[in-house]
Formats: structure tokens, sequence, C-alpha cells
């Protein structure tokens, strides 16, 4: 449906036109649509833009912007993604990144514009490389702060976060509750790297919560805590589970991205996740 405001920017452009003293008796301004209301009909003809009337049966489509430098953000999936796939073969060319991540030539370009504005990757020839994988990190803790994601917190008897991770994934597989452990404790276990030693930090589904907890005695003090956090993304479709631990991690680029969201404090973990990534 064609309305009165519809005509607003077309008018505008015509008067910008004449204000600039481009010739405008070649130019036609057209506006198409199924149906026109009369006011604008009327107002069209007013200005002079031709109304071309479409089928019935045209199928309309709205417009969708295309991923721009200033509205991408880097921890969206999709970028996230590109970033990460960057991380691992340490160079490339944009069609050769968009390939190995699956995404997009538009949006992986989209991507790498928006860190080369922020002089995370430099270009020489072609290929991409990250410059400054501080900046990099200093991003993504501000743009996805990993606690944001937090819903709640369950004390647990066990001995260690480790021996906590592998009861939660074995309770989780008995009552096929999709889980997948995070942040320090997938750090921990990718790395080999010494981080906490009193929490264990999963993502479960918000309505899961309640049927883990109910599967555990919950000691009135001590115990270990479960930080359980509520996926803003698919976290499990590329979970995996190491054999030696029984553990279910999400995937190296989810825990690096977990990780550099804790900030400061996963600093070190994360350090050490960048420094093994690519044999991940």
């Amino acid at each position: 449906m064609v309305r009165f405001e519809s005509l607003s920017q077309m008018g505008f452009l015509k008067l910008l036109l004449s204000a600039r003293d481009v010739e405008t008796g070649n130019i036609q301004l057209v506006i198409a649509g199924k149906r026109i209301t009369p006011e604008a009909l009327e107002a069209a003809k007013e200005i002079g833009i031709r109304f071309i009337k479409l089928p019935a049966s045209t199928v309309l489509q709205e417009a969708r912007d295309k991923p721009g430098v200033a509205a991408l953000k880097l921890t969206s999936p999709k970028s996230w993604q590109v970033i990460s796939s960057l991380l691992k073969i340490k160079e490339a060319s944009i069609r050769q990144l968009s390939i190995k991540s699956g995404v997009s030539y538009g949006w992986t370009h989209a991507t790498i514009r928006s860190l080369a504005s922020k002089g995370i990757v430099s270009d020489a020839g072609g290929y991409i490389k990250i410059a400054d994988i501080n900046k990099l990190l200093n991003g993504i803790a501000w743009e996805r702060p990993f606690e944001r994601l937090f819903s709640q917190e369950i004390r647990i008897s066990a001995h260690s976060p480790l021996e906590l991770a592998h009861e939660i994934s074995s309770v989780c597989n008995d009552q096929q509750l999709p889980c997948a452990f995070t942040s320090f404790t997938a750090g921990e276990i990718y790395t080999g790297y010494s981080a906490r030693h009193d929490t264990a930090y999963l993502y479960l589904e918000k309505e899961s919560i309640a049927r883990l907890a109910e599967m555990f005695d919950l000691p009135a003090a001590g115990g270990i805590a479960a930080r359980v956090y509520t996926p803003d993304r698919d976290v499990f479709k590329d979970r995996r589970i190491l054999s030696a631990e029984g553990v279910w991690l999400v995937s190296p680029a989810q825990a690096l991205l977990d990780c550099a969201g804790q900030g400061y404090s996963g600093r070190d973990i994360t350090q050490k996740l960048v420094e093994i990534y690519g044999q991940l």
C-alpha cells in the first residue's frame, strides 16, 4: 500500500535536484505498489511522481540493510565465526576466510572492515591477519560481558569443580538435558592451565535448571558452586565431550568468546586459549 508518507522521500529528492540546478526535465520519478490511497495519488500528481500499479500476485519483499561497519557486532554468531576462523588459520584473504568460516562473502567482508576500522586487523597484499589481539579481547569484553548471561548459582556437594562437571554431564545425559561447560571450566580443560578451583561454569536452558537441581543433594553450606548461564545462541550444536574428563564442553570458539567476556579476571586463561587455539 502506497500512503502519503511514502512519497516524502521522493518529493524531497525532487526538491534537492532542483535546488542543485540539476536538469530534471528528463528525469521521471516513479513509485510502484499494488494499491495507493486517494490522498497519496493526488499528492503524486501534484509533485509530478508517476504511480505504477503492480499486479496483485506480485510478491514484494522489504529491503534489508546489509551489515554496516558501525552497526555490526563483532560478537554476533556470524561475525564471531569469521573472527574465530581467522584466529585459527592466522592469515587469509577475505574469500578464503568466507569459505573456511562458512559465512557469506558479504558478511565476512563487513566483519573485516569493522575490525580494520578499530585497528584490530591488518591487510598485507590482500591477506588479513590479527594485528592487535588485546584490542580484540577488550572489544569482546565490552560488547558481550559474559556475566550478563548469568541465570542462577547452585551449590552441590562435590570434591572439585571438575568432579562436579563430570557428575552434571552424566546426569544431563541421563535426563536428556543439553548442557555445555564453558568459561573457566572449559578454558582449564582445553589448555591444562589452572585458573579457578572453586566454581564450575555451564550453559543450561533456563527451564532445565530446576530439573538439574532436583537430581543432587544441595548442602545447606559448603559444596561447589555451579554457575548456570542462559545461552544467547546455539552453544550446544558444536559441543564436544573429552573422553579423559567425560565433561561436555562448548566449542573452542565459544570457550574463547566466553573467557574473553570475563574481562580482566579472565585475561590469563583467555591468552592461554589464544596461544593454542590453532591446535584445538
